[in-house]
């Protein structure tokens, strides 16, 4: 993480009060359970909702927000400063109505401490299935020697992605970030952790082959005249950090090039030589 003088990186962004929207729905199942369906399903149905992807938007960039998710993990899981609560969290979700996938399924406790009166929706599926997509997604990317050499020597914005990643992993697993048994331990214990913490009135388990029908009668919206999205997570979130790495990498260059051109065309061969590896 690069050094910050005088505070956490959280402490950065402007307070907003009061908070320009209110948070309604909390989907705290973990990634990997339909997440992006669901994120793209919430914003049918007319709420902005966060997923893990939003820390490459242009506010997740101006908030540095994958820092600041960081300094949530770290905090929750080794106790090095503040835990995020409510003043945290409104800082990095003060513009979003919902929430998806993680870091903030991490942080069931928190979220519903911090916004009792939203409703919890969360995302399950069979065990094996969702270990299967795991390998395609986490471990897939995690496993790529090009992101460990662009994470670790270019671009110290991945290098943090990277990090909120391994966390997630250690949250779930107490540490132990590639035991496969433990991942499926942790995905179990997660599941029913939320089952316990809410009420039964205020919790939807959800599957995305469930369609629109128990979403939208649980948050009480109309059903859309559309089918509900379905996205392959696993391959979506590979090629997407392929993308990502085109991306940034091309921006580093670029920064050092007279012709921007020649450093997309750089990375776009570095993504060529990652899918031939996938």
């Amino acid at each position: 993480m690069p050094t910050l003088v005088g505070g956490r990186y959280v402490d950065r962004i402007p307070v907003r009060d009061p908070r320009p929207v209110e948070m309604q729905v909390l989907c705290l199942g973990l990634s990997r359970t339909g997440t992006m369906s669901l994120y793209t399903a919430l914003g049918k149905l007319g709420y902005k909702s966060y997923h893990f992807m939003e820390i490459f938007s242009p506010e997740g960039i101006s908030f540095k927000a994958i820092w600041c998710w960081k300094e949530a993990l770290r905090a929750k899981l080794y106790s090095e400063g503040k835990p995020f609560g409510k003043e945290e969290f409104d800082r990095v979700l003060g513009s979003y109505s919902a929430v998806t996938d993680v870091p903030n399924a991490v942080f069931a406790d928190e979220l519903i401490a911090a916004y009792p009166n939203a409703k919890v929706v969360l995302g399950v599926r069979d065990p094996d299935k969702w270990m299967a997509s795991v390998e395609n997604s986490f471990f897939k990317v995690l496993g790529w020697p090009s992101y460990r050499f662009i994470t670790t020597w270019i671009d110290p914005v991945l290098r943090a992605e990277r990090d909120v990643l391994e966390l997630v992993l250690a949250q779930w697993t107490d540490g132990d970030i590639y035991n496969r048994a433990k991942v499926r331990e942790g995905f179990l214990r997660h599941n029913q952790h939320v089952r316990d913490i809410v009420p039964k009135d205020n919790l939807l388990e959800f599957e995305a082959k469930d369609g629109w029908e128990p979403l939208c009668a649980f948050l009480g919206r109309p059903v859309p005249d559309e089918p509900y999205p379905r996205i392959n997570e696993g391959e979506y979130t590979a090629d997407l950090h392929a993308n990502l790495m085109v991306i940034r990498v091309a921006t580093i260059v670029g920064k050092f090039m007279i012709v921007p051109a020649i450093a997309f065309g750089i990375a776009w061969g570095m993504k060529t030589f990652i899918a031939t590896r996938k």
